[in-house]
């Protein structure tokens, strides 16, 4: 496990494995698949990563910390407009890289996961539902959201919607139907 905050080399091979896993998942990757795209010697990679296991759950602790990062950044008014901007950071990354969430790959591959990197899994989605759902309390509140929606039960249906929506889209090769479906799920929680 990497310990402190990577740098050079490391964050070179954190962000060659984080690619790799959002295209083809945790089963999909290698050391060997890293090591050629960041033009390295596989062997190299286990100066900072000692196993797979530990270059997984670092690439996905990083990510976690990243998206965490960009949600921090979100600066819309209003409830349902900072809905949208969350929205949009998995559209973007449909929409411009053609890849999916991290989170969401992982949660695929979830049963053949080592434990380290289930809870990061985990924890991003905790992060990611606790978000959304002090987002809809606020919009309750502020009376832009509906009162008839359990703010937990709405982020879990909303978060769950659009990392379905993003496989589908992709799948599909339709990113579009992101979108539409993030324009819906906002609309449905709208008062």
């Amino acid at each position: 496990m990497l310990k402190t905050n990577p740098t050079g080399k490391a964050v070179d091979i954190l962000n060659a494995a984080r690619m790799l896993m959002m295209d083809r998942g945790f089963n999909g990757f290698s050391f060997r698949d890293v090591a050629a795209e960041v033009g390295i010697k596989s062997a190299s990679i286990h100066y900072h990563f000692a196993t797979k296991a530990d270059l997984a759950e670092a690439t996905a602790r990083t990510y976690r910390q990243d998206f965490e990062e960009a949600v921090a950044h979100i600066e819309a008014t209003s409830a349902p407009e900072r809905m949208r901007a969350y929205g949009a950071l998995f559209v973007t990354t449909l929409r411009d890289q053609d890849r999916l969430c991290l989170g969401g790959v992982l949660a695929a591959d979830v049963a053949s996961l080592p434990e380290q990197v289930r809870a990061e899994v985990r924890q991003f989605f905790a992060e990611q539902t606790d978000w959304v759902e002090s987002t809809v309390r606020e919009g309750q509140k502020s009376g832009e959201l509906r009162q008839d929606l359990d703010a937990a039960t709405y982020a879990k249906m909303f978060v769950s919607s659009l990392e379905g929506a993003m496989m589908v889209s992709r799948g599909l090769q339709q990113p579009q139907d992101l979108e539409n479906a993030l324009d819906v799920l906002v609309q449905l929680s709208l008062a």
